[in-house]
């Protein structure tokens, strides 16, 4: 019996499976109001902070006017990047470029495309996760880079991001620098607030503390009220006197409308604040403003008359917010940027806060040695501080010998 061959039967080639994936288009949008609040924030990370959430947003368009936004979507929406332009010049320091670098981004009587919230100290980026993202972070800083060079502006400037993500986002464009510029700082609230600090604190602090809560006591004591009307009409000649008094211009009437327009916009619903009274007195002499968002208190505004008690300032703005912080589940307090020294002896932790720097001119792009010196000569000195976080700092400092 003949023995048969079994033959394979023919298959057709293998292709590779393609996936198409589709680039982001950006579009310029003259307000945030043409988006939805849903929509908008679903692309922040839960931890990221208030500033850049739809409400906070839409209530500082409702203060000084619309913010155009360049939205980016592939499909749906992906990432939006709302701008601002200012002069290069800024009393308080806190938004010109050269002071922010030391002279490194130096373009005196330029006008800045910023990037980001208007006049925030906290930054984060807002593009969905996933494959798109660096696409997405691509075509938003182009277009905001082609933005500044057909208005005729300087560059485009993306400040305090946490160094991380300005790193991140400097990594996907090809003009885009990092450079650092400050420290953020926070304090992580201990369950049991001042008491768990006190107890990994050095015993100098920890005296130094006590001292300071002991003054502020023996003169006075915080309340703690939500940002009701009457509360605004309270605080908002105090607020205004302290911004004035570090050159952000604006005076009550600007703090009136601020005030206003969050609750209109639905912010003051994560608003409480702190006011402090001289025992035997009515007046409120100061008052601290703080925003909840996620597992954060966000401090924001601070304001005294000049004769609030003792000390006010760190009880109200650390101390005793921290522990009415640990009171209210929240792990992390967000102090911001002044003071930083100051705050890092009394708790707080330093971590990097950096800016993107984009040309209009791509000509004007920075020195690369110029940015590494310069970010190294910045990190050092907070990489050592009291409660810095060593790690975050270590990418932005060269390796020893270089």
């Amino acid at each position: 019996m003949a023995a048969f061959l079994a033959l394979p039967r023919h298959r057709p080639p293998r292709t590779a499976t393609k996936i198409v994936t589709a680039i982001p288009t950006v579009q310029l949008h003259a307000t945030a109001s043409e988006f939805a609040a849903l929509q908008w924030d679903r692309l922040i990370d839960a931890d990221s902070g208030i500033y850049s959430r739809y409400r906070w947003i839409r209530a500082m368009e409702m203060t000084y006017g619309p913010q155009p936004v360049l939205a980016a979507r592939a499909g749906c929406l992906t990432g939006v990047l709302p701008t601002w332009t200012s002069q290069s010049h800024d009393a308080s320091g806190l938004f010109a470029p050269s002071a922010m670098t030391h002279g490194l981004i130096d373009i005196p009587g330029r006008q800045v495309l910023w990037l980001g919230t208007r006049r925030s100290t906290a930054a984060t980026i807002a593009c969905s996760p996933g494959p798109l993202r660096p696409q997405t972070l691509t075509a938003l800083l182009d277009q905001a880079r082609r933005t500044a060079a057909d208005r005729h502006l300087a560059c485009a400037v993306w400040p305090y991001l946490s160094g991380e993500q300005a790193l991140e986002a400097a990594a996907c464009h090809p003009l885009a620098q990092a450079v650092l510029h400050t420290a953020d700082t926070w304090i992580d609230v201990p369950p049991d607030g001042m008491t768990g600090m006190e107890a990994a604190a050095r015993s100098k602090d920890r005296r130094t503390w006590r001292r300071e809560r002991e003054q502020f006591a023996r003169f006075g004591s915080v309340e703690w009220t939500g940002l009701t009307p009457g509360t605004c009409s309270c605080i908002a000649p105090l607020l205004a006197a302290t911004r004035d008094k570090y050159g952000a211009p604006g005076g009550a009437d600007l703090m009136h409308r601020t005030l206003a327009a969050q609750h209109a916009a639905g912010v003051a619903d994560r608003a409480v604040v702190a006011l402090a009274r001289r025992h035997g007195e009515d007046a409120v002499r100061a008052a601290a403003v703080f925003y909840h968002d996620g597992a954060t208190l966000y401090g924001r505004y601070w304001g005294s008359d000049g004769t609030a008690p003792p000390y006010a300032y760190f009880e109200m703005t650390m101390y005793a917010a921290a522990q009415y912080a640990s009171r209210h589940d929240v792990a992390r307090l967000h102090l911001s940027v002044p003071a930083t020294p100051a705050k890092l002896s009394r708790g707080a932790r330093a971590t990097p806060l950096a800016l993107v720097y984009l040309p209009a001119d791509p000509d004007a792009s920075l020195d690369p040695e110029a940015v590494q010196r310069h970010n190294d000569r910045t990190a050092r000195p907070w990489s050592s501080a009291p409660g810095s976080t060593s790690r975050s700092w270590a990418q932005w400092t060269s390796p020893p010998g270089a």
